[in-house]
């Protein structure tokens, strides 16, 4: 019986963890991508294989909690029973586990990028681009919104969990108690919002940014 190759671990994934080895050695993120290969001892034209700029490789290493917690969620046969809200839930609970790891790196870099205008613009668009199953929505949209490709309420979906994230990072409760407190309050408070037609017709957080999805980063 011939035996089974082993599956090659994902080139980008690598220079993720060597960004995230960056930080945690320095204490600084780096500055160029000139500094981050020096310190890994890699070639340029290794890392423009795989990523335009350091920009994209900073939006995939936090892209890459959300990938993790998806496949979770949608490998869970229990999970297809539920309805949106406790599967949206459920999401946002995977997506800070698999962040917890990271916990003083992930301080560290949402510390310095979330005050960068040019980093969130391309985030949230390239978030938004994504198809993420636990994510998604068939709920109402307006007839001008369908026209054109959107969901607000997907839309929706995908900015409250990128916020929990963004509030996971700053927690300093024992056990991240206020994380949970967030979640379950917010959740509760965009679905009764977004059970309204009318307001499900204006709640379109990134409606031009997912207009853009063909260059966004993905790690499918």
């Amino acid at each position: 019986m011939a035996k089974k190759k082993k599956k090659q671990a994902d080139p980008r994934f690598e220079l993720v963890a060597l960004y995230k080895n960056f930080v945690t050695a320095k204490g600084e993120l780096p500055q160029s991508i000139k500094a981050l290969m020096k310190y890994g001892k890699i070639e340029l034209k290794e890392f423009k294989s795989h990523f335009k700029n350091l920009e994209e490789l900073e939006t995939a290493l936090v892209l890459w909690y959300f990938k993790k917690a998806d496949d979770l969620l949608q490998s869970d046969k229990e999970a297809e029973s539920w309805n949106q809200k406790d599967r949206h839930t459920a999401f946002l609970y995977l997506l800070i586990e698999q962040a917890s790891n990271d916990d003083i790196f992930l301080n560290e870099f949402v510390e310095a990028k979330r005050a960068s205008p040019s980093f969130m613009k391309h985030f949230i668009m390239t978030l938004n681009a994504q198809h993420f199953g636990s994510l998604s929505s068939s709920g109402l949209t307006s007839e001008v919104f369908e026209k054109i490709g959107l969901n607000p309420k997907k839309s929706a979906l995908t900015n409250h969990a990128m916020s929990v994230l963004w509030f996971y990072a700053f927690d300093k409760t024992t056990d991240k108690q206020d994380t949970d407190a967030f979640i379950e309050k917010t959740s509760d408070l965009l679905f009764r919002l977004t059970d309204t037609s009318t307001l499900t017709s204006i709640f379109d957080l990134g409606k031009f940014m997912v207009t853009r999805k063909n260059t966004a980063f993905s790690w499918n």
